[in-house]
């Protein structure tokens, strides 16, 4: 940290109050943008993104040491591109007034029951480092879809890409349209307790508390993005080379920082022996080599390498075997990188069983029973998402039905937050509410109940002074339904 930092941090707060001012000065002046306006706006993103792909993917693989960038394309470029472009061919849709049924046949005479959706006012959207592109500009299409203004927190641990970010939305947006910042725990917290009318974070739950603390001073609504250990579940008789194929497909990406990668995998113990040879075996097809594959990513920083290696260590002390898929032997330390790793059945007390892992660490665990896999995965904090592999329907509706989880991939992983129709979100520790699929549009909007009186003025009835007709109708809207008769059994 230099000396200057804290006066840098406090010149980064003052202006995220100031444009947070204009922004809701401007909201009161201009009213409720128009449907040319939105889109206009959702566009500029678009252009942005389409023409500067090559440059964030540059930034990103800065910002590791090394990040792929055929990955960055597809998770952080292309996500975002879909996104908008979904929030665009929806918005007039989402936007006209729903019809909803008045009561008391008011509706037969004319009466109107409706709900407007109104812009909130200014969102903002509290980025961590894993995705910065991709979490900072999907909560961003819904929030301009739904006519609001937005400011955009980003992480101090991937500087290049927030600068690129920073530079790319002044190029196309004024600071009362949306505004981004960079900044560490401080100006996160300060953020986090601004007068917002929504906030969006992602990151986990330890500051996700602290930042609904801080909101909660403003009575500001959340949008909690928190992770945690997403399990997989292998049931009998699944393809168990299609299983390691799909999991290393997910695990993979981003080196395994990301929230909704497989943390864990639950396997029927007879099965547990082929399907380590099989995740062997794909690992190897899939990189032959790691250290100079510019398909493999780095560990974002050495805060995190260590961490991954201090569970590493803690495993190997608790004699946990360990199985490392490194095909060329090669020393990875002085990149930055990580070999996937196999822990076989760690104990519960092992630190890769405890903490989300955000690494290409995987412990595999043997079960007996479908439902000990159910009961284990109920008995902890439920988690962001669960992937079932199987072809046993039975077996996969009754995972379903009883296990709770942010989003659910069956025969997959990770696929279900590219469905741009499908809302993503939490449960539980893993978080709460939704963004995308149209659900990021109720959530920023003021969902405003409008009543319209019918011309005969039926509501007239319910005014006093009271009668005789107002007790009749009284009389049968609560009057008790009439027992059906039971049948008769032959």
């Amino acid at each position: 940290m230099t000396s200057n930092q804290p006066l840098d941090e406090d010149v980064t707060i003052a202006r995220m109050r100031d444009v947070l001012k204009r922004q809701q000065v401007a909201s009161m002046t201009e009213g409720p943008p128009s449907t040319a306006l939105r889109i206009d706006r959702i566009d500029r993103v678009i252009q942005l993104l389409l023409e500067n792909q090559q440059r964030l993917c540059r930034a990103l693989a800065s910002d590791f040491s090394w990040r792929s960038h055929d990955q960055s394309l597809m998770s952080d470029v292309l996500l975002s591109v879909a996104g908008f472009k979904y929030a665009r061919k929806h918005l007039r849709k989402w936007m006209k007034p729903q019809r909803r049924s008045p009561e008391m046949g008011a509706g037969l005479l004319g009466a109107k029951a409706e709900i407007y959706f109104q812009p909130l006012g200014s969102i903002g959207i509290m980025v961590p480092w894993n995705f910065p592109v991709a979490i900072a500009l999907g909560p961003l299409a819904e929030a301009l879809a739904a006519g609001n203004r937005a400011m955009i927190m980003l992480s101090e641990f991937t500087p290049a890409t927030a600068a690129l970010l920073i530079e790319l939305l002044a190029g196309v947006f004024d600071e009362t349209e949306v505004a981004a910042f960079v900044g560490g725990a401080k100006v996160g917290a300060a953020f986090s307790g601004l007068p917002l009318d929504h906030i969006v974070f992602t990151g986990s739950p330890r500051v996700g508390k602290l930042v609904m603390a801080a909101a909660a001073e403003n009575l500001t609504p959340l949008t909690l993005e928190l992770g945690g250990k997403s399990p997989t579940i292998i049931g009998r008789g699944a393809d168990l080379d299609n299983a390691a194929r799909r999991i290393w497909g997910g695990k993979v990406v981003n080196s395994g920082q990301a929230c909704i990668a497989p943390d864990y995998v639950l396997v029927h113990e007879d099965d547990r022996e082929h399907l380590l040879t099989s995740m062997q075996t794909e690992l190897q097809r899939m990189f032959p080599t790691l250290r100079c594959n510019l398909d493999y990513t780095a560990i974002a920083s050495q805060r995190q390498y260590d961490r991954l290696q201090r569970y590493l260590q803690d495993a190997e002390a608790l004699g946990v075997r360990r199985i490392e898929v490194n095909p060329a032997h090669e020393d990875l330390g002085a990149v930055r990188k990580i070999a996937p790793t196999l822990l076989v059945d760690p104990p519960e007390q092992a630190l890769v069983m405890q903490e989300e892992l955000f690494g290409p660490l995987l412990p595999i665990c043997s079960y007996r029973t479908i439902d000990e896999a159910i009961a284990y995965i109920n008995a902890r904090p439920r988690p962001l998402a669960l992937y079932y592999f199987g072809d046993d329907r039975v077996e996969a509706r009754k995972v379903l039905r009883h296990t709770w989880s942010g989003g659910v991939c069956i025969n997959e992983v990770m696929q279900h937050i590219f469905q741009s129709d499908l809302p993503f979100g939490g449960c539980g520790n893993s978080g709460f509410g939704r963004y995308r699929g149209g659900e990021g549009f109720k959530a920023f909007s003021l969902q405003r109940s409008v009543f319209k009186p019918a011309w005969f003025d039926v509501m007239g009835l319910l005014r006093p002074p009271y009668g005789s007709l107002l007790r009749r109708v009284m009389g049968a809207l609560l009057k008790a339904p009439a027992k059906k008769q039971q049948r008769s059994r032959a």
